[in-house]
């Protein structure tokens, strides 16, 4: 086995950082390793005024990079996987490294921007993908005051800190979106060179940004991400068997695949970072959601959510009139608000649905996060800044905010009926569910879906008869209920309950 490798990689804070991460990884399988660094600048890092969508040739962060490799100056190259140019060119191979990142993008905006007598909400960001597709959303996640005002994207070059500065100096710029995966990363303190006066620095200008501005993460289902996005890649010279062999060790193979499928997306409608389109492949223990979001360069619209399951467990209905809930037999429900206490000392707020929104509560140095997006809407026409939401793909997702916002408190805001569903927040309950009188017999379904744990309790308890029946539910706690009370996992898992229906009407 080698006794040295040489990894290459720009000369950024966050390119460095990136491969000292592999480093880290490297060290700790092959404890005899040595492990030495070639940085330098790539052409896009020298040219920080053309937008990338615009500049010549292909990977701008990359291609400086294939002589050294082919020279073997360097044994490896390691880039954020987003940055590689969809054709893999003839030479070098390129293989999968680390856990990935979160893809999502996240939006810094200024609190004045929130007054009422601004004319226009300009955003720093060089992206078509993110204007396409965040201009209609930001319509409706804005709060109510702003959004009416035109969106303005306008091109922006640097690395985070230069656009941050640039952004915080701009006096007609409210908002900037950068990838929180670079973020992420900036924050983190778990490898060796973290003490470098370089990240030291850096982090204390990131955590006074988040302190002073308000932030936004961007729903992939609304804003899917640039493939590849929050990935590394490991470029190395084709024939390398050497360096192949020690590297493979650093793939997680789920990553890989999800990073495959996002670049075969994006390459089948043209590719190219002047592209309209984000696509984003996000992975369960149940199956894989994708969604894919644009314009295409002929001008086709693009609008795709889909959940791919690993495994189906159940045989179709026989009819339609087997599925439960349907339009003329489903249950009918009333929201009651409850007095419940105003709890100050929590900093994340999960907002379940709309009715257990609090109006009491104090919005300072607060976040507010929402279970879904029609909760998120109706927040924002309250006028109230929504922080991010777990896009209906259930609370057993992380929120993803523990490292910008480390050792903060989450409360979940919930209904009272709840109180048996395990849960691995904190649950404040703010109204309580009442179910309507029965006046139908659920044993002549046999397929159901539900929409909460505290529902099928309710049916169970009232057609105990229905346990042995067909059901399925979303991703998330609810799925984990219903496996506990029916004692098996054989419960099928469907993005929405609209494509339950449809699985069983084809």
């Amino acid at each position: 086995m080698l006794s040295k490798l040489v990894i290459g990689s720009r000369k950024s804070s966050l390119a460095k950082l990136q491969s000292y991460l592999v480093k880290k990884k490297l060290n700790e399988l092959f404890p005899d390793l040595q492990i030495e660094f070639y940085f330098k600048e790539s052409a896009g890092d020298i040219d920080l005024t053309s937008p990338l969508w615009k500049m010549s040739g292909k990977g701008v962060f990359t291609k400086d990079f294939r002589e050294d490799l082919i020279s073997e100056k360097v044994d490896l190259v390691i880039h954020s996987w987003k940055d590689l140019d969809l054709a893999e060119e003839d030479g070098t191979e390129i293989l999968s490294v680390l856990e990935r990142a979160d893809a999502r993008d996240m939006l810094l905006f200024k609190k004045d921007f929130l007054d009422k007598h601004k004319t226009k909400i300009q955003v720093f960001s060089s992206s078509p993908r993110r204007e396409f597709n965040l201009v209609p959303f930001f319509k409706k996640a804005f709060p109510k005051s702003i959004q009416h005002l035109p969106i303005e994207f306008i091109p922006v070059r640097g690395n985070i800190q230069t656009r941050i500065t640039k952004w915080k100096e701009s006096s007609d710029v409210a908002g900037l979106i950068l990838a929180k995966a670079a973020l992420d990363r900036l924050l983190a303190t778990n490898f060796e060179e973290s003490n470098f006066e370089e990240y030291k620095k850096g982090r204390k200008f990131l955590e006074d940004i988040l302190k002073d501005y308000l932030v936004m993460i961007l729903p992939l289902s609304e804003n899917p991400n640039a493939p590849a996005q929050g990935a590394l890649a490991c470029e190395i010279k084709s024939g390398r068997e050497d360096v192949k062999q020690i590297i493979k060790k650093l793939e997680f193979s789920a990553v890989r695949e999800a990073v495959l499928e996002e670049r075969k997306v994006l390459k089948s409608f043209g590719g190219g970072c002047h592209q309209k389109i984000g696509v984003s492949v996000f992975q369960t223990e149940h199956g894989n959601f994708h969604f894919c979001k644009g314009l295409t360069d002929s001008a086709v619209l693009l609008n795709e959510k889909k959940f791919t399951t690993y495994k189906q467990n159940q045989p179709k209905a026989e009819s339609e009139e087997k599925l439960f809930p349907n339009e003329d037999y489903k249950f009918n429900f009333k929201r009651n608000k409850i007095d419940s206490e105003i709890l100050d000392n929590f900093q994340i707020y999960f907002i379940s649905r709309m009715e257990a929104w609090n109006e009491k509560l104090s919005l300072e140095k607060k976040i507010i996060w929402t279970s879904g997006l029609k909760t998120w809407y109706k927040l924002a026409e309250k006028n109230i800044w929504v922080n991010g939401t777990n896009d209906s793909l259930g609370e057993k997702v992380s929120l993803g905010l523990e490292i910008i916002y480390p050792n903060s408190k989450t409360i979940k805001l919930t209904h009272k009926d709840s109180e048996n569903i395990s849960s691995n927040m904190l649950k404040a309950y703010s109204y309580q569910v009442e179910i309507e009188e029965i006046n139908f017999d659920l044993n002549q379904f046999t397929h159901f879906y539900w929409m909460s744990g505290s529902q099928f309790d309710f049916a169970l308890k009232n057609f105990p008869e229905i346990k042995n029946k067909f059901h399925a539910t979303g991703h998330g706690i609810t799925f984990d209920h219903l496996k506990d009370v029916l004692g098996h996992s054989n419960i099928d898992v469907f993005i929405s309950i609209e494509e339950w229906r449809k699985f069983h009407q084809n």
